[in-house]
């Protein structure tokens, strides 16, 4: 299957080329595009050089299944061209998420959602992802009412150099923690509102009218459209926090019925990608998390006076399940299809 990347130089473009490394289904280098500064890069792919095109002037004939990681600007403009030239585009943007012709798709929850034919499918916000896929499994066993969300969002959410940007801060402070104080100066790289080493922002994405902020409205309408339920109560805080990769949640759920402890155990243990904590007070937290490829659960427990209520922490990598390999895994079903459907 000819397949192609679009933002391939970037971080999450790097871990999805090395995940379609390990698919049968690319059964040759994909087509590494970028935009014109990043043209002219070799990447490698199954210890084969490929050298990224510009997008702006590559073809696109015969491209049957292309993953898209390079912003909402490119999406908007290369995403229509490919899926009318008949491939498949998987989007990491925000361009098409709440389109309401194009499905929103973790494909633990709502693979159904799928199209029978070539065309835009997108891949939900990183920390919507983890988050989604902790609560499906409540929402089938319990129904749900409400769910309430504090998101921790490492530096790698805002991308590669944002990460590098937080390093270039922590360095700044460090002649600080050895005389045994924190500089109050909030002067940073410019990456983050403030500075965001020894720090945390409880600001992420443009700033709303209603008070929120971009991030978590993000979380709102994206977790309302996976799960089916357009009506769903969900609030979000979303912030930033000096982690190098691997988000993290705190979530309430508010359940239609009882949700005894062991029976939410259960339901979680039972869904496809969580690795949920065995002890009661067990948890991961995201430098475990980092690299690997599940949605990890714990502190799973009540609240006191509330039998339908459900709390849970939760951890993943977002690079990987809150990108690229969420991405990949769309991919691999829609390449399990037969050819001429």
């Amino acid at each position: 299957m000819r397949t192609a990347l679009l933002g391939a130089t970037g971080l999450v473009g790097r871990t999805m080329l090395a995940l379609l490394e390990t698919r049968a289904w690319v059964d040759e280098p994909p087509l590494l595009l970028s935009g014109a500064r990043s043209a002219g890069t070799v990447m490698t792919f199954r210890g084969r050089a490929v050298t990224c095109t510009d997008a702006a002037a590559s073809g696109i004939a015969g491209v049957e299944m292309a993953l898209f990681s390079a912003g909402g600007a490119a999406s908007r403009v290369y995403a229509p061209r490919f899926a009318q030239a008949g491939s498949w585009v998987i989007d990491n943007s925000s361009a098409w998420r709440m389109d309401p012709d194009v499905p929103l798709v973790v494909p633990e929850i709502n693979a159904a959602t799928l199209p029978r034919r070539p065309g835009i499918v997108a891949n939900p916000n990183c920390s919507t992802i983890q988050v989604a896929a902790a609560v499906a499994p409540l929402q089938r066993a319990f129904g749900l009412k409400e769910c309430h969300v504090v998101t921790l969002q490492s530096a790698s959410g805002a991308g590669g150099r944002a990460r590098q940007a937080l390093a270039v801060e922590l360095q700044a402070c460090l002649p600080g923690l050895r005389e045994g104080h924190a500089s109050p100066d909030q002067t940073g790289t410019g990456a983050f509102p403030r500075r965001l080493a020894l720090n945390v922002l409880p600001e992420i994405g443009a700033a709303l009218p209603d008070g929120s902020f971009d991030e978590e409205a993000k979380v709102v309408r994206e977790l309302r459209k996976i799960l089916g339920l357009p009506q769903l109560a969900v609030t979000c805080t979303a912030t930033r926090v000096p982690v190098w990769t691997g988000h993290a949640a705190a979530v309430r759920c508010v359940c239609g019925r009882a949700a005894p402890r062991d029976e939410a155990i259960a339901a979680l243990r039972a869904a496809p990608g969580l690795v949920v904590a065995d002890a009661a007070h067990g948890y991961a937290t995201p430098l475990e998390a980092d690299g690997a490829d599940p949605v990890y659960v714990g502190r799973v427990r009540g609240e006191q006076g509330r039998p339908d209520v459900v709390l849970l922490w939760v951890v993943a990598d977002n690079v990987r399940k809150g990108a690229a390999l969420n991405a990949v895994q769309i991919a691999d079903l829609l390449a399990a299809r037969p050819r001429s459907v």
